[in-house]
């Protein structure tokens, strides 16, 4: 394969966004490929319609299934491409001064050709650093990235759900404080101090569920960003070169696994509103005053009439 027709090869199987081989691969509505994550973090970060990076056609739906041949060529060219050997003293054996390119599957760790062969990892099954970072790369870490960014959509819409409850929340009391200073202003002379009564507890109650429910939202949004900073860790890793790439992977799967397991979840807040104490009797003394002085007047209106019609004897 001459040079030219290599390197058409080699740039039909790198994702345009990232400029790199493809990892899990998928192919959009329009026809052309990106890696997954890249494609999610490219649409997350623009924010609008999903839309082809390059074409900028709609895509008429958010998953994809995964282009296994455009997969397959991807990582045999990934590890097909010249070594990238490390000069650092971790990369370079202390015992036969040699660049360390196996992995042992049994100790996890990476061993130069004579090491492999010692007593202490001869039984042990090794596989090159390209390979073992492979299986890292597409099988481990996209799987925890595949979670994470579910996560990630599942994070978005609760905080959705808990600032939707914030704006229901507010519209609630708003006309639960409008109903309240109706009833109360038909009889504001009896119920003066009941209406601020009232009033005070409902901005109480309301003030500690808003509370409760912006500390919510502010620990939902800190997850979602901190999923979506793992999310991002993790596709920067998979591009890491391989020995690097297994260097990290404990500290990264531990970090991912803290990130996943640490997930608060949405609040359900209620505000009860109880009966309106005093009302009740402050509108029927209102009304039994008001009929009192009904009756008064009408008695007092019939006696005087009685005494002018009174005959005089």
């Amino acid at each position: 394969m001459d040079s030219d027709t290599l390197q058409a090869f080699q740039s039909e199987l790198t994702c345009s966004i990232c400029i790199n081989y493809f990892i899990d691969p998928v192919t959009i509505n329009c026809g052309h490929s990106f890696c997954r994550p890249c494609l999610y973090l490219c649409w997350e970060e623009a924010q609008t319609s999903m839309c082809c990076p390059e074409c900028r056609e709609i895509s008429e739906k958010p998953d994809f299934k995964t282009n296994i041949a455009l997969k397959r060529l991807a990582s045999l060219a990934r590890q097909a491409r010249p070594c990238h050997v490390d000069s650092s003293k971790d990369q370079i054996c202390v015992a036969h001064k040699e660049a360390k390119g196996l992995f042992c599957e049994v100790d996890r760790n990476l061993l130069c050709g004579p090491c492999s062969e010692s007593l202490e990892h001869r039984a042990h099954s090794h596989s090159s650093i390209e390979c073992a970072a492979e299986e890292y790369r597409v099988e481990k870490f996209l799987k925890k990235m595949d979670t994470i960014r579910k996560m990630t959509q599942e994070m978005q819409n609760h905080l959705n759900q808990e600032t939707s409850k914030i704006h229901s929340l507010a519209h609630y009391v708003a006309l639960q404080k409008v109903t309240i200073k109706i009833q109360c202003q038909k009889i504001h002379l009896f119920l003066h101090e009941e209406e601020q009564l009232h009033l005070e507890t409902i901005d109480r109650d309301a003030a500690e569920t808003f509370q409760q429910l912006r500390s919510s939202e502010v620990r939902m949004t800190q997850q979602k960003e901190h999923l979506e900073e793992m999310h991002r860790e993790l596709a920067e890793t998979c591009q890491k070169p391989a020995a690097e790439l297994l260097q990290v992977r404990g500290r990264i799967s531990a970090k991912s696994t803290s990130v996943l397991v640490h997930t608060p979840q949405p609040l359900h807040p209620e505000i009860s509103v109880g009966p309106i104490t005093g009302l009740m009797d402050g509108l029927n003394h209102f009304q039994e005053c008001s009929l009192k002085s009904g009756y008064c007047r009408k008695a007092c209106a019939e006696g005087e009439e009685s005494e002018i019609s009174k005959p005089d004897y």
